[in-house]
């Protein structure tokens, strides 16, 4: 198995495995639920966009290219997944996915000061990150694939900013 493969099961285990995953997410799709189609919009391409300078668009969930998010997936220009975003409801969710996170692919775990209540962010070789924060009885997943791996851990942070703002 290629490392590769290997990183894209492992983030759809984490997406879809933690509990801010599916089993959660009706729940959740319940409280993002906008009169603008139903869609989870705690993180627009606009955000995206203007944290990072990437023109991007969301694109329907699809874990077999990569696009595991269960709240938003972006694309590039290239149409390549470049972030994916899941919604978190209340501590234990927060707790749920810090757990899920598998340590031998994402060796280096470092807490975000002042980033919500709290925040972590796990790391790995390669410019792969998952930065897991909550707020309250919100929180956000981040994980950026393929040209977002290239973003910062501040524009990611900004995000992340972003979305714990907009899910209250």
């Amino acid at each position: 198995m290629t490392s590769l493969t290997r990183i894209t099961m492992a983030l759809a285990c984490v997406a879809g495995c933690s509990s801010g995953g599916e089993q959660a997410q009706g729940s959740d799709e319940a409280a993002a639920t906008t009169a603008a189609g139903g869609a989870c919009e705690i993180l627009t391409a606009a955000d995206v966009s203007a944290v990072t300078g990437v023109s991007v668009s969301r694109i329907d969930r699809n874990p077999a290219i990569g696009a595991g998010g269960t709240c938003a997936n972006f694309a590039g220009e290239d149409g390549q997944v470049y972030l994916g975003v899941n919604r978190l409801a209340g501590d234990a969710e927060f707790s749920a996915s810090v757990n899920a996170v598998p340590v031998d692919l994402y060796p280096e775990k470092v807490s975000v000061p002042n980033l919500g209540e709290e925040a972590v962010l796990f790391k790995a070789p390669g410019g792969l990150r998952y930065l897991i924060a909550r707020q309250g009885a919100s929180g956000v997943v981040l994980f950026p694939l393929g040209a977002g791996l290239a973003m910062s851990d501040q524009q990611l942070t900004g995000l992340a900013e972003r979305a714990l703002a907009s899910a209250r």
